[in-house]
């Protein structure tokens, strides 16, 4: 059987028709006044990276919070090249700034993520020891080089250890009603 060719333009129209309000009110909120001519433009850039991913045939276990971190990401560089343009160029009113984000969650959110923390932190616990650095590393952002650097293991065998890895925490997780 061949592969079909326009499989990942119909994976990402699904997801830019399902994801697209989610996109634009990233960029709204995060870009704030200093975007609010070009945030089509930001817009584009996100589907964009969802377009590489898609026709990489990454598989996207996670849309929402894929695109989400992709939203940010791409607001927060366009938000930084604007800065940059305004600070060699000219200045900038107050009010074109983009708004403070508060990431002080209130008390129940705050208490609900300790909560979560604590169940991944006791699902890691239950990894075997390898996995569980391979998996607190990947988690606290390290790429599979990184971590085969830092503890002097093949690529392969860094890479199986994240996969493997993260397979048990989101098996551990699904088994204490995470997920699904």
């Amino acid at each position: 059987m061949t592969p079909n060719p326009d499989a990942p333009d119909a994976v990402l129209r699904a997801l830019l028709q399902k994801y697209g309000a989610l996109i634009r009110s990233i960029v709204a909120r995060v870009g704030g006044r200093t975007l609010q001519d070009s945030r089509d433009d930001v817009a584009q850039a996100v589907a964009l990276s969802l377009w590489q991913q898609v026709s990489r045939e990454q598989n996207i276990t996670y849309p929402s919070s894929y695109i989400y971190r992709a939203a940010i990401r791409e607001t927060v560089r366009a938000v930084s090249k604007e800065l940059e343009r305004v600070r060699t160029h000219g200045s900038i009113d107050a009010e074109e700034m983009p708004p403070v984000i508060s990431l002080a969650p209130d008390p129940e959110a705050a208490a609900s993520a300790a909560e979560v923390g604590r169940d991944i932190r006791t699902a890691i616990a239950g990894l075997p020891a390898d996995r569980q650095r391979a998996v607190r590393a990947h988690l606290s952002g390290y790429s599979v080089e990184q971590i085969m650097q830092t503890y002097g293991w093949p690529y392969q065998k860094a890479r199986n250890l994240v996969s493997r890895g993260m397979a048990d925490l989101r098996a551990a997780l699904i088994k204490e009603g995470y997920g699904g």
